[in-house]
């Protein structure tokens, strides 16, 4: 039965495709330990199906296989699993972003194996995204996000970290205490060394940049973000930090071209505006086109 769902994984329906995981998940417990390495594997090819249900489908599974799985049988794959789990944080969808962000969590359990040093660099990957989405619009993304960030916290190394999140400001939905818990927050993670805290930065503003919907009002920080990305991404001794800060950089030119088109778009005026606003004379373009035809035969005329 197990080799015939498997083989079914690739079949060109989607639902197809999520029953059979779903079936798969669903063998007893006493009997999935000798398929475990099988069903992950099926998880981890599933993440990245071009179908969004399917992979809603294959996150939730992980949920339910990682209840009981070894050690063993997770850390050849702990890595893929946690990077695919962050390509589905960012999806618009609600229910993908809270399930990715709570088997990030779940996932946490097997961070102190082999893998140990290659688990904290993701999770410092994630951390920015972490603390935004802890503000998340929806309910369901907030309170997962706290929870991975409680399961995450003992792992990071971070002096006082996890004191900060049994404080009531962590588990409020206001926005003052969200601003409060930041601020303590980023005086905790700025004794980590500059590179982390360099990468922390950049992570935020890429994350800010494509967040934010009027772009008009990035206008006033553009040079000072500009200058901070150059500085990181020519002077960081760190291949993570020069990386980051090379996507993050190339955010802000694209978000510059549409502010210059955007502000191009408010100077071209018309006729009427401009003689409203005390300019009476102002030509319009089909008379500025007539003078322009008409000078080069004024000019042979005086020759």
């Amino acid at each position: 039965m197990v080799e015939e769902l498997c083989q079914h994984v690739t079949d060109d329906s989607p639902t197809v495709r999520s029953l059979c995981l779903r079936g798969l998940v669903q063998i007893p417990e006493s009997h999935i330990l000798n398929y475990i390495q099988q069903v992950l594997g099926v998880i981890l090819a599933l993440l990245e199906d071009a179908t969004e249900s399917v992979q809603l489908t294959a996150v939730q599974c992980l949920l339910t296989v990682l209840n009981v799985s070894e050690q063993d049988a997770v850390d050849p794959i702990l890595i893929s699993l946690l990077v695919r789990l962050r390509n589905l944080q960012i999806s618009m969808n609600t229910k993908m972003r809270s399930n990715a962000f709570a088997a990030y969590g779940a996932l946490s359990a097997y961070g102190a194996g082999s893998q140990h040093h290659a688990f904290l660099e993701q999770i410092h990957a994630t951390l920015p995204r972490l603390i935004l989405h802890l503000h998340d619009n929806d309910l369901s993304v907030r309170l997962a996000c706290r929870n991975t960030f409680q399961l995450l916290a003992p792992l990071m190394e971070v002096d006082g970290l996890s004191s900060l999140l049994n404080k009531q400001y962590f588990t409020s939905d206001r926005r003052s205490d969200y601003e409060d818990f930041i601020r303590d927050l980023t005086r905790q993670l700025c004794r980590l060394s500059p590179v982390r805290v360099d990468s922390y930065a950049v992570c935020l503003v890429s994350c800010m940049l494509s967040f934010l919907d009027d772009q008009r009002f990035l206008a006033p920080y553009f040079s000072q973000v500009f200058a901070m990305l150059v500085g990181r991404m020519s002077q960081s001794p760190e291949a993570v930090v020069r990386a980051a800060a090379s996507s993050a950089l190339g955010l802000l030119i694209k978000r510059s071209n549409m502010l210059k088109s955007l502000s191009s778009r408010f100077d071209r005026t018309d006729p009427s505006q401009n003689s409203q606003h005390g300019e009476p004379h102002a030509k319009t373009s089909s008379e500025l086109q007539e003078e322009a035809a008409a000078k080069p035969n004024g000019a042979q005329g005086e020759q």
